[in-house]
């Protein structure tokens, strides 16, 4: 009676869509855990769950952990290598999946709701190419941090883009919901992009050129921040991405008018911001974790990748760059300034 009931209320609400929940894991049993369990506990239950996992994975017992759930909807894809979450994630293109798909962060955890959503959205926006929920930021221990910025209820691509670069929206690769066959076709998730740094900007702003994004502005899921315990600086693989997106953004350009309108109009913004942001994160970093790198060489590599898509931009006229050399350069200073960073945690420049 229960089966019979959830399908008239399925076929009361529209098209009965079904749909392949897709979570890469490295290791992080607990997290992993809860978020299943979130999953599980959708009030939609046309859906299957897909957890792609290598030799690695099972270090704190969390495959156990997933067969003790004991649930037919979940299957684990299960590498016999060591993968890189590069090697990881490029797997998703290849697999079996539903209509519809959604990658989730194997940390992150989705309301009760969230498909039921999603599936009311497709229902009333078939012709869209991509579906999208605000949510809330929640810290290591599940504690609310803050709400996502709002957005429209319908977005272009070219609309997605000048939100991207006036930073205006909250880009994560959680919580997007669109058909396999648009993945599939354009390659998935570029793997080009060190550590898939902006390789979900990339994603979106393809899936969504097929069609339109449409947006509800409900909270149906959460995206989990760790605080960052790496000693290792990550300096080099964010320069690394973002110009390897500075390059998309070329090829955008020429696509059409309203893409080169947006660059034109907001990348010098852009790319002031990311400068700042990447020249702070150095001054913070021991120039002996830096592999080599300078608030020059930086600067001096964003600037030229501008230059060449004729897009204004004057770095070292900037007052917290020009601030932010003069520190770097003058060793006294960079030592204090290392020091003060490890009291004061929040930019300064």
């Amino acid at each position: 009676i229960l089966t019979i009931n959830i399908y008239l209320v399925d076929a009361m609400s529209g098209k009965i869509n079904h749909y392949s929940i897709i979570i890469p894991f490295k290791t992080g049993k607990q997290y992993l855990i809860d978020c299943l369990q979130s999953v599980l506990a959708q009030d939609y239950p046309h859906f299957e769950i897909i957890v792609l996992a290598d030799i690695t994975s099972n270090t704190d017992d969390a495959l156990h952990a997933i067969k003790d759930l004991n649930n037919p909807k979940i299957s684990v894809q299960l590498s016999d290598k060591n993968l890189d979450i590069l090697q990881n994630w490029g797997r998703i293109k290849d697999l079996d999946k539903k209509e519809y798909m959604t990658i989730l962060g194997y940390d992150d955890i989705l309301s009760k709701g969230f498909l039921t959503c999603i599936n009311n959205l497709i229902n009333t926006y078939p012709e869209a190419s991509l579906y999208h929920t605000h949510f809330n930021y929640i810290n290591s221990n599940s504690e609310t941090i803050k709400k996502c910025q709002s957005l429209p209820t319908q977005m272009t691509a070219s609309d997605y883009l000048e939100y991207t670069l006036k930073e205006t929206i909250d880009i994560m690769a959680t919580g997007y919901v669109f058909k396999s066959e648009d993945y599939d076709a354009i390659g998935g998730i570029p793997t080009n992009y060190p550590n898939l740094i902006y390789a979900d900007a990339q994603l979106w702003i393809a899936l969504t050129k097929k069609s339109y994004l449409v947006v509800d502005p409900a909270i149906q899921f959460s995206f989990r921040i760790h605080p960052s315990v790496t000693k290792t600086s990550k300096d080099k693989i964010l320069l690394d991405a973002f110009i390897i997106f500075l390059a998309y953004l070329k090829e955008l350009k020429k696509e059409a008018t309203s893409f080169e309108l947006a660059i034109q109009s907001y990348l010098t913004a852009f790319a002031e911001s990311t400068t700042k942001a990447m020249a702070h994160r150095l001054l913070r970093t021991p120039k002996m974790n830096r592999q080599g790198l300078t608030i020059d060489k930086v600067t001096n590599e964003i600037a030229g990748k501008c230059k060449q898509m004729e897009v204004p931009y004057s770095p070292f006229k900037i007052k917290s760059i020009q601030i932010a050399r003069f520190i770097e350069t003058t060793p006294l200073l960079n030592e204090l300034f290392l020091i003060f960073k490890k009291i004061y945690k929040k930019p300064v420049l």
